[in-house]
């Protein structure tokens, strides 16, 4: 009997730890970019830059830096 995947079993267990990879993923990458983009332009790491909604937008610099790490984090995951 070979091996079969169980879609017919609805397992909450499995949902649940996909769940928390992607989101692992996404916010370690997330940081990651940060931290590059920061070190590249010399610019100061926070935590406000992932989270913060202040933050986020074009019309201050630490705000382009964190739009451009968004944008680079959703283009390598594409």
């Amino acid at each position: 009997m070979a091996g079969q995947f169980r879609s017919y079993v609805w397992d909450p267990v499995l949902i649940l730890s996909q769940i928390v990879l992607m989101q692992n993923i996404y916010y370690g990458s997330l940081g990651l970019w940060l931290a590059l983009v920061d070190w590249l332009l010399r610019g100061s790491p926070s935590l406000d830059q992932m989270f913060d909604a202040e933050i986020l937008g074009f019309s201050t610099p630490s705000g382009r830096l964190s739009m451009m790490s968004f944008i680079l984090n959703a283009l390598t995951w594409s």
